[in-house]
């Protein structure tokens, strides 16, 4: 145990190195061996906390082996007097030893042993990505430029050929007498072909290869090249003229580029989307208080109140209903200043109640989306007005009275979930 044993107690040693002294002096060699042997005992403890130790192999060299009950108790019943090598071991406190004397008397012992670390080889994991096992197995070099490295250019003004060039090194660009654009891509040695154009040709020409966006063989490559945003594109990949001829056929003879978009045939960011509706979904969590919803709705509402009453004012200048007798409709304004006054009068209440619903909602981190409360609330305009009409036709006070509240609580309703739904962060 070298230290790590605070007790060891048991009487009788000194009879044992009498016998021994005495053995010696009379030459007796098996004068020990005669002795009848006695109990040796002990219980092992936690050095930290006191408690016993189950489990734990408790051997003497010569005698025998035993483990640890629950009590952490073990026992030998025989052991001669003489002097041994006590060893305890146990997994999560390691191993230790000590010499004991054991003499007539039965000897108890009380070991303390305290937990250590225990060291393990390290291990080591190695993963290969999908494009190293690709490569591999295909048993040649890959020229392909993934999302991540066009990531690096994002906030850039590098074109395709730009990237081509900074990425792949097998690529060669030949550019016109006009800055800026680029007239052939090819790659380096493609040259080398050139005896089917014909000997002795002063043009050379350019062995551009072929160029598939997203599936799709392109004609027009040197136009690609100009116009894609590398924002848009997801991976591509060059395959050499070697290769290209099994894959896409003879009319890739001078290899082929094959370019993937993040989202073929959508604009990749949606900016149109987020900037009339903006993100579809916020996470309130970020906020200190919950959406205020009450106050929004009253803000909400106020707008539209305002706005209804100046909408329908300009509105009644020159549209009219005779009465259920006639049952018209009648405008005294032309066709166009009427579908003015039309949209106004819708306009004018949406207007006012989206940005009552702005104001009302906003926080210190975030505000309601101007344009999703604007469409919410002109939305349920039209089937408001459309209802109070029918009312009137009718002369049906139910159907007035649900155009009413369409107009004045569905509104504000509407713009207030708009708020809570569609968030812009300030």
């Amino acid at each position: 145990m070298k230290g790590t044993w605070r007790e060891w107690a048991g009487p009788g040693w000194p009879s044992a190195l009498a016998a021994a002294a005495l053995a010696l002096f009379w030459g007796d060699p098996t004068a020990i061996a005669a002795q009848s042997g006695t109990s040796v005992s002990g219980q092992v403890m936690d050095e930290a906390t006191g408690g016993p130790v189950a489990d734990v192999e408790v051997w003497i060299d010569g005698v025998g082996t035993r483990i640890t009950d629950a009590n952490g108790s073990f026992v030998f019943p025989d052991v001669p007097p003489r002097s041994w090598v006590l060893t305890v071991n146990h997994v999560a406190y390691g191993a230790h030893w000590q010499e004991v004397e054991v003499g007539d008397e039965p000897l108890r012992l009380t070991i303390r042993i305290a937990q250590e670390g225990i060291s393990l080889a390290p291990l080591v994991v190695e993963a290969m990505s999908r494009g190293a096992r690709e490569r591999r197995g295909a048993g040649r070099q890959l020229n392909r430029i993934s999302r991540e490295e066009i990531q690096r250019y994002r906030d850039t003004s590098m074109t395709l050929v730009e990237l081509l060039t900074a990425q792949v090194p097998g690529i060669r660009i030949t550019r016109s007498g006009v800055v800026g654009q680029p007239t052939c891509v090819e790659f380096r040695g493609a040259r080398a072909g050139n005896f089917i154009r014909g000997l002795g040709s002063s043009d050379p020409g350019c062995n551009s290869p072929e160029v598939y966006l997203d599936g799709v063989l392109v004609r027009n490559p040197a136009t690609l090249y100009a116009t894609l945003p590398i924002e848009s594109v997801e991976n591509i990949e060059l395959v050499q003229p070697s290769e290209a001829g099994a894959r896409f056929g003879s009319g890739s003879l001078w290899g082929a580029l094959v370019i993937e978009t993040r989202r073929p045939g959508r604009n990749p960011d949606e900016d149109v989307r987020r900037r009339v509706l903006g993100p579809q979904r916020y996470d309130w969590s970020l906020e200190p208080a919950p959406h205020r919803m009450g106050r929004v709705f009253l803000g909400s509402a106020a707008g539209n109140a305002a706005g209804l009453a100046a909408g329908m004012a300009i509105a009644s200048r020159c549209i009219g209903f005779k009465g259920r007798e006639e049952d018209v409709l009648f405008t005294e304004c032309s066709a166009t200043t009427t579908m003015m006054v039309t949209a106004t009068a819708v306009a004018l209440p949406a207007l006012g109640s989206a940005l009552g619903a702005r104001l009302g909602g906003e926080t210190d981190r975030s505000h309601g989306t101007l344009g999703a409360a604007l469409i919410g609330a002109a939305v349920t305009l039209i089937p408001g007005y459309a209802l109070g009409i029918a009312g009137q036709r009718e002369e049906t006070e139910f159907l007035q009275g649900l155009g009413m509240v369409t107009l004045t609580v569905a509104v504000p309703l509407v713009a207030t979930l708009t708020d809570r739904l569609f968030r812009s962060e300030r």
